[in-house]
């Protein structure tokens, strides 16, 4: 490749500039370093030897710095074509620019400063967005640089021989016309719902790869990752085969579980998610036993499932892993030692280290011929005093029965359930020890809120129930529902859920109110003796 000797420099971001700057011309001493107005400046008062782009085209700069690159000795220099343009090139007194060091004016930042129309105009990149385009046209003649960490690289490359070959460059201007990219789609966002009143979304999506397949064999897929943001998609895979399209959906309900439980409690939190919902989730005192008792919440669906643990994850988990088939487990960080025995001993099993606390601003759901956007959901944290003594508003308890402080973990913890299944969801856990929170029963996924309810909430709890105490005469599951929370992601709109969950011995409830016959239903809980609180805040999933 040519040597580099003419380099054109106008940046916004002068972070590393004037020592790149120098390290060039160290590299090349005969190198000519052209720059435009604020760039050159912070150059000359390096004691860089520069020239001023109205210098280098004898043209100033004009229109109040509007117009400063856009000149044929600029933009030609750039964009003719070596070795098939030289000859017109040189009749026109055109010398070659070999790399072109450019970003963009922070048209984002300008946003955030709340700036009106005109005044946010002028940080509308016009000539810095046409040295990249151009470029980026010719990146076999020139080099185009647009990130300042791409320094280092840069010179020690040069240093070979004074170029930079076409596979970095090729590199640089992909960089290159993304950014440009980015900044046009930032642009057209922010000027159509201004101009036009109109809002448009452009989510930029990075790195995509195939899967195997989709939902089903006959279906194709493929992975994208948010440019900003951390989650599953952004995993690191320690261990075990690709994820599946199915395991991505499954593993982000699991790993969003396991993170709300980081607000209730210190000790590990478990969630397990099956086909979408979850079947188990608990909280423990220490790893194996949060294992356990998420895993016993529903040890038929738990079969093949992905599971999330908020918590490192060490050695000591393998006795509970023993004869389980799991497809992926998720958490902040893995022992080596756990690392290494599940090489050895599950190679199909996949470790996704994510770090705890990353959660996306927004949330995408495609539908027929375009796309639903919405935030994330905040959720409910029930806490003071207020919300356990009396209504405020639309929310705080409802009943005569008021619930007992040392319940009110248990509330958080049923609430916080209800999340990460199918509306409707009917979610009852207990409390086993202090800090050991469980789901013992879940209903999803029903038209109704009656079937989640009589079908297969309380059903599943009285199974668990059973199980743990089979050999006790005449046990009756009703004595140990009276000290769960059952909890609901919306309003009842009848009383014939309550009257129904008080006969199989359930006394808490919590939902988030809201329904015109909430006074019926309040009514009907006075009467059972049951306590409700109203959350205000409902939790649907559809």
């Amino acid at each position: 490749m040519k040597k580099v000797s003419t380099v054109l420099m106008s940046v916004t971001d002068k972070t590393g500039l004037v020592e790149f700057a120098t390290q060039l011309k160290t590299v090349n001493p005969d190198l000519t370093i052209i720059a435009s107005g604020g760039t050159a400046k912070t150059l000359k008062e390096a004691r860089i030897d520069t020239l001023s782009i109205s210098d280098y085209t004898n043209y100033p700069e004009c229109f109040g710095g509007r117009v400063k690159t856009l000149h044929p000795m600029i933009a030609g220099g750039i964009l003719f074509r070596r070795g098939l343009h030289d000859d017109e090139a040189k009749k026109l007194g055109i010398k070659p620019i070999d790399m072109v060091v450019c970003n963009l004016y922070d048209f984002e930042a300008a946003i955030g400063e709340g700036l009106e129309i005109d005044k946010l105009i002028e940080y509308l990149d016009i000539g810095g967005s046409t040295l990249i385009r151009a470029a980026v046209k010719n990146y076999t003649g020139v080099v185009v640089v647009v990130d300042p960490h791409d320094y280092p690289t840069i010179i020690d490359e040069m240093e070979v021989d004074g170029s930079v070959c076409l596979e970095t460059r090729e590199n640089l201007a992909v960089k290159a016309i993304n950014l440009s990219a980015d900044y046009e789609a930032l642009l057209a966002e922010d000027f159509t719902e201004r101009l036009k009143d109109e809002k448009t979304c452009r989510p930029l999506l990075v790195q995509g790869e195939k899967l195997r397949y989709g939902e089903n064999p006959d279906q194709e897929a493929w992975v994208y990752k948010f440019h900003d943001q951390q989650g599953i998609a952004q995993a690191d895979v320690l261990s075990g085969k690709k994820l599946s399209y199915n395991n991505y959906e499954d593993a982000t309900i699991a790993y969003n579980a396991a993170q709300n439980l980081c607000n209730l409690t210190p000790f590990p939190g478990i969630a397990i998610i099956k086909h979408g919902g979850i079947c188990g989730y608990a909280t423990g005192t220490n790893l194996p036993r949060a294992f356990q008792l998420a895993w016993e919440g529903d040890i038929k669906s738990a079969f093949g499932s992905v599971i999330a643990i908020n918590n490192p994850v060490t050695i000591e988990l393998v006795p509970e892993l023993e004869k389980k088939f799991i497809e992926v487990i998720i958490a902040p960080s893995f022992s080596d030692e756990f690392i290494e025995w599940a090489k050895e001993t599950t190679p199909n099993l996949r470790l996704l280290r994510v770090p705890n606390g990353h959660k996306g601003k927004l949330i995408y759901k495609n539908i027929s011929g375009g796309m639903l956007i919405q935030t994330n959901k905040d959720n409910f944290y029930p806490s003071g005093e207020d919300m356990f003594v009396h209504k405020m508003g639309n929310y705080g308890v409802v009943t005569k029965q008021k619930p007992p402080s040392s319940q009110h973990g248990l509330f958080q913890f049923a609430v916080t359930a209800v999340n990460f299944a199918k509306s409707n969801t009917i979610a009852i856990a207990r409390e086993v020890k202090p800090n050991e929170y469980q789901l013992i029963g879940i209903g999803a996924g029903q038209p109704n809120r009656v079937d989640c309810l009589q079908l297969l909430a309380i059903p599943r709890a009285i199974e668990n129930l059973k199980r743990e105490n089979q050999g006790k005469e005449n046990y009756d599951p009703r004595e140990d529902l009276s000290k769960c929370v059952l909890a609901s992601d919306g309003f009842f709109p009848f009383d014939d859920s309550i009257r129904y969950a008080a006969e199989m011995g359930l006394k808490y409830c919590i939902q988030p109110g809201g329904s015109k016959r909430d006074q019926t239903v309040i009514d009907a809980a006075d009467e059972c003796g049951i306590c409700m609180i109203f959350t205000g805040i409902r939790n649907f999933s559809h």
